[in-house]
């Protein structure tokens, strides 16, 4: 039953009529379909190739999940994810563990997005599920009186993104890994301004086959804003690759939150300043799960 079922499915996926891509893309007969899609940020869905947050150089030392919906705003690929995060701290405050992923997306893709990806999905409409980054952070330096909080973070994101047909992930391996720095300026008894700044390394897999993958100076930088409850923060981050082709995102991100003692809600918006597909608003909840700690 098992053999009979593999055969009617294996027998239903090479009938998929894919003439009308051979044709667009002028399909030369012989190179596998994967060689025409373009590995970079400019070329693939929104989650594929993300900037990474700014690092604030600073470990909260208590653990947290956030939960949350995106819009992405393209007029060419609409998209919406579900976005899942948690946080958990070592009891000595200076290493915690981080992870992330969009469990699921949908999409939906007009024809001239769809053919400038060289997807080979033609109705342009989907859905994926995405990568699964695992972090770490490490406290180097904090609460030094002439000195910034240094941090040093380090991730790994698992090749487990679906439906590369549509140009939705990359179907590989990456990692990235930077050095924060951060220093607190207070300004009054309830407010304070935080100052930050990041440089690293970025790092992902091409089907490149002189270039099997793209080597990214990564970067950023951005400040916090504390008032009573409420953390007001714009950065600007980005990465450059090598390849030229598409490979230099850069965003810029406004978000607003209010904290309190077990819970928090985040409204963020992302703007996509070069090589990037779409821009992005973001609401989540933070729940604070104090008893937790590794």
């Amino acid at each position: 039953m098992l053999i009979a079922f593999t055969m009617i499915s294996f027998y239903a996926n090479a009938q998929i009529d894919y003439s009308w891509w051979n044709k667009i893309h002028n399909w030369d007969g012989v190179t596998s379909w994967q060689n025409y899609l373009t590995i970079a940020p400019a070329f693939l869905g929104p989650n594929a190739l993300p900037v990474p947050d700014v690092s604030k150089a600073l470990l909260d030392s208590i653990a947290q999940v956030e939960i949350g919906g995106d819009l992405h705003f393209n007029s060419g690929d609409k998209t919406q994810d579900v976005f899942l995060r948690g946080y958990f701290p070592f009891k000595d405050q200076k290493v915690a563990v981080g992870l992330e992923v969009i469990p699921i997306e949908y999409f939906q893709t007009d024809t001239i997005i769809r053919d400038n990806r060289a997807s080979r999905g033609k109705s342009g409409k989907g859905k994926a599920g995405g990568d699964i980054y695992f972090t770490t952070f490490i406290q180097l330096l904090k609460n030094k009186v002439s000195l910034p909080d240094v941090a040093l973070r380090a991730a790994l994101r698992t090749a487990s993104g679906t439906n590369l047909g549509e140009a939705r992930y990359t179907d590989g391996p990456g990692y990235y890994f930077d050095l924060s720095a951060g220093k607190n300026v207070k300004l009054k008894s309830d407010a304070s301004i935080r100052l930050y700044g990041m440089i690293g390394f970025y790092v992902y897999q091409t089907f490149d086959i002189l270039h099997l993958q793209n080597d990214c100076l990564l970067y950023g930088g951005g400040i916090d804003l504390s008032v009573h409850h409420f953390v007001l923060s714009e950065e600007l981050g980005g990465y450059n690759g090598y390849m030229e082709d598409g490979d230099k995102p850069l965003v810029f991100r406004s978000a607003l939150m209010w904290n309190s003692k077990s819970v928090g809600c985040k409204l963020s918006y992302q703007h996509a300043i070069r090589d990037f597909p779409s821009d992005r608003i973001r609401l989540s909840i933070i729940l604070k799960l104090k008893s937790i700690t590794l």
